[in-house]
């Protein structure tokens, strides 16, 4: 289990950084969704990879096997679950990679000016996001900020998960960045009411939905990231007027 989080500074108006951990921070997707094709392939359903892809990517895990038992009239063995995290822990290998550029984004966004802290919010168990951050290298930006859907009943893109989490690092929703990859997590994280950087490396994939900001490498999130902090301390043309209206009834003149 992971430590006891260590507190943001959220509370300040800094920005919240909310990163998913599959196809955001590593790239364990295809490992997942080839577990869950193994099982497939028990029940009698073969699925190529574009196939399993579409049915899998972003979906808990329950809500995968339903559907495949759903799709050949055949239960799930009993031990489904923990057939396919094996299968998919065999497929991982002893090493796992960061998504490239995400070392040197989250080395970069540890220490910029206006970003409160990072958290990992993940539709996948607690120990397992804990256990690929450490195999990845990466474990140590997030000071044990890690929120899983497990622990709060409630999955992407059920916005509650972002919500909670914002909430145990004292981060109000106007102050959270989501960075998601898949339709699930953004939905999640608009509904949410957070602003959206949606990562994909692929050129021809455009934004999942209106309102997500689409970017294609994670070299670029720590622009991106410092773009959206000047933005927030830049005045209003309502804050104008707000202080303005303040220093009159002041009796400045």
């Amino acid at each position: 289990m992971s430590e006891p989080h260590e507190p943001v500074n959220a509370s300040r108006g800094g920005l919240l950084l909310v990163f998913d951990l599959d196809g955001v921070l590593v790239d364990t997707q295809d490992a997942e969704n080839g577990g869950l094709a193994y099982v497939g392939e028990l029940m009698g359903l073969t699925l190529d990879k574009e196939r399993r892809d579409e049915l899998f990517s972003g979906k808990k895990m329950q809500e995968c096997l339903d559907l495949m038992a759903e799709l050949t009239g055949t239960p799930p063995p009993a031990d489904a679950m923990p057939i396919a995290r094996a299968k998919c822990e065999e497929l991982i290998g002893d090493r796992l990679e960061p998504i490239d550029g995400v070392a040197y984004a989250l080395a970069r966004l540890s220490a910029l000016p206006g970003v409160a802290g990072m958290c990992v919010a993940s539709n996948s168990p607690l120990d397992l996001i804990e256990r690929r951050l450490a195999k990845a290298g990466i474990l140590h930006h997030f000071g044990g900020r890690l929120f899983s859907a497990y622990d709060v009943d409630a999955w992407k893109p059920d916005p509650k998960l972002f919500l909670w989490a914002a909430e145990r690092c004292g981060g109000a929703v106007e102050d959270c960045l989501v960075i998601e990859d898949s339709p699930v997590g953004v939905d999640a994280g608009l509904d949410a009411g957070m602003r959206v950087l949606q990562y994909t490396a692929d050129p021809a994939l455009g934004a999942h939905r209106a309102g997500a900001e689409v970017f294609r490498s994670m070299r670029d999130l720590p622009g991106l990231v410092a773009a959206t902090v000047a933005r927030r301390a830049v005045p209003t043309a309502a804050h104008i007027f707000a202080a303005s209206a303040a220093l009159t009834s002041g009796g400045i003149r």
